[in-house]
């Protein structure tokens, strides 16, 4: 064996094995979609526990950021039905929204309890399969053509955090004392010693 081909077959074989470390840490559609939009909703349902408890409950789902935006249960609902909808999109189905949000905390709740279900339900393998799909999305009267990586990626993920921002603000605004910790959810939720959140507002 010459020193070429030594180095030719030591090279190979660290390629070979980088490919195999990728594959294993890359991360997976399942964990891109329903690992994100199931910690969000369950992060979203204590937000809503906390403005349920709060004196001006009674008003909070028809409250706005401003004028021209969705009230906090429009917000709610576009969170948990979005979720639903892009993962019914990345395996195929063409589905038809809700069309009208809860007009009650335990709508709200039962609902996002549904959505959880239904994504818990989805099979991972399917998922990236969905990812090579071509997904037509309507955008100012035309359908724009995404592949899946790029629809999850560029416009599922993204809106489903732009909801649940918006509704996490509007808790905020109203004087509910909801946190980051609330917002982010897992280990930053703890308290921390002191009896605070684990993880600072701002």
């Amino acid at each position: 064996m010459t020193l070429v081909s030594f180095v030719h077959g030591v090279a190979f074989v660290q390629y070979a094995f980088a490919i195999m470390i990728y594959a294993a840490i890359m991360i997976k559609a399942f964990d891109a979609s329903v690992g994100v939009f199931v910690r969000g909703l369950t992060n979203l349902k204590v937000l809503l526990t906390k403005g349920e408890a709060h004196a001006s409950s009674r008003s909070l789902l028809d409250a706005k950021l401003a004028d021209d935006m969705y009230t906090l249960a429009t917000q709610a609902h576009w969170a948990s039905e979005g979720a639903k909808l892009a993962v019914h999109k990345l395996l195929g189905f063409a589905p038809t929204p809700m069309a009208r949000e809860g007009k009650t905390f335990a709508e709200l709740h039962a609902r996002i309890d549904e959505t959880i279900a239904f994504l818990e339900a989805v099979d991972p393998k399917a998922l990236e399969a969905g990812l090579e799909r071509t997904i037509g999305l309507p955008v100012r009267g035309e359908v724009k053509e995404l592949r899946g990586d790029r629809f999850l990626l560029e416009f599922a993920v993204p809106g489903f955090y732009f909801h649940l921002t918006a509704a996490y603000a509007i808790l905020r605004h109203e004087g509910v004392n909801v946190q980051k910790g609330d917002f982010l959810g897992g280990a930053a939720a703890s308290p921390s010693p002191d009896g605070g959140s684990a993880v600072e507002i701002r």
